[in-house]
């Protein structure tokens, strides 16, 4: 890759795990790309996700294998360290982990390095909270962003807090710094195909594999009969052609994980009480009179978008 366009202030500076679920869709890998061009990360490692046992008994293997894809194609393998997670959500809340990439966390979360250090999660929280079990030390040496879980104030189940629900509320009840980035915001990443075509295909190889294996994924999901969501069942023929997927787009909605570090988006913020998810991914109890976290309620996804393509084409374009 090129040498940067400039110097970000030495103060500025911040250590990076990224945990994802890579192979689940095909926005982790956006959002694995925007973090590892991003001057201001040193993305000290990359863990990979479960997303669940049901399609992919192996899925936190399918995961690590499409995070050394990426990290392939952008010449990096021998300088990102990429750690395979837990293989399954966890069974309680009371239980550690013992995973290579659990261990990872708690040893760099402990590591003695002025740089402060964030998680950036993008799928289910699984690893982390295996981590925080492991070792309860580590929750102010760290600073968690997860992107999940449904808007506020009800809330409902999202894809990423379904994938495990005790994982969740490990990392709500415990005193972590969290920056939560629920569904209302993350689905305001939207983008045309048509524009990623213009903006990211043409940029090497690695472009050209981010488009086509966008394109590959939603066909499969756009040939899913989602008959059995609450809020399918009563569309029309004509309204489920715009459900979930409209087959002419799609919402990068893991790189807000890596925006909310590269443009502060404070405004769009609130600091609120953490409440516990309800097993129907719905806000229930408070945890406590003292625990907040931070949640995004909006996002500026132009300023995200235009960064990401603006990166990928000075690094991969012609």
């Amino acid at each position: 890759m090129k040498k940067t366009l400039y110097t970000v202030p030495g103060n500025k500076k911040i250590r990076v795990i990224i945990d994802t679920d890579a192979y689940a869709e095909a926005d982790d890998q956006f959002a694995i790309v925007h973090a590892l061009l991003t001057p201001k990360f040193d993305v000290v490692g990359i863990v990979a996700e479960q997303f669940g046992t049901g399609t992919f008994p192996n899925s936190m293997e399918k995961s690590y294998e499409e995070i050394n894809k990426i990290v392939q194609l952008m010449g990096l393998e021998e300088q990102v360290p990429v750690f395979r997670g837990e293989e399954q959500a966890l069974r309680d809340e009371k239980t550690a982990g013992h995973s290579e990439g659990a261990q990872f966390i708690v040893e760099e979360a402990l590591k003695q390095d002025d740089r402060p250090l964030f998680v950036l999660n993008i799928g289910a929280i699984t690893n982390l909270a295996a981590a925080y079990l492991l070792n309860p030390e580590i929750a102010d040496k760290l600073l968690a962003v997860w992107v999940g879980g449904g808007p506020y104030p009800t809330g409902h189940m999202d894809f990423n807090s379904g994938n495990d629900l005790n994982a969740v509320n490990v990392i709500l009840s415990s005193e972590m710094e969290l920056w939560q980035i629920p569904l209302s915001a993350y689905t305001m990443m939207e983008v045309s195909f048509h524009e990623l075509f213009d903006r990211v295909k043409p940029c090497g190889e690695l472009g050209n594999y981010l488009v086509e294996n966008l394109l590959r994924v939603n066909e499969l999901e756009c040939g899913l009969n989602l008959d059995f969501l609450p809020f399918a069942q009563n569309l029309s023929k004509a309204g489920k052609t715009m459900l979930i997927r409209s087959g002419e787009g799609w919402s990068l909605g893991d790189n807000p994980a890596i925006g909310v570090l590269i443009s502060p988006q404070t405004k769009f913020t609130e600091e609120r009480r953490a409440q516990r998810l309800n097993a129907d991914g719905s806000y229930g109890e408070y945890v406590s009179e003292n625990r907040t976290i931070r949640v995004y309620h909006s996002i500026n996804s132009r300023v995200i978008l235009e960064d990401l393509f603006a990166k990928i084409r000075y690094h991969f374009g012609e």
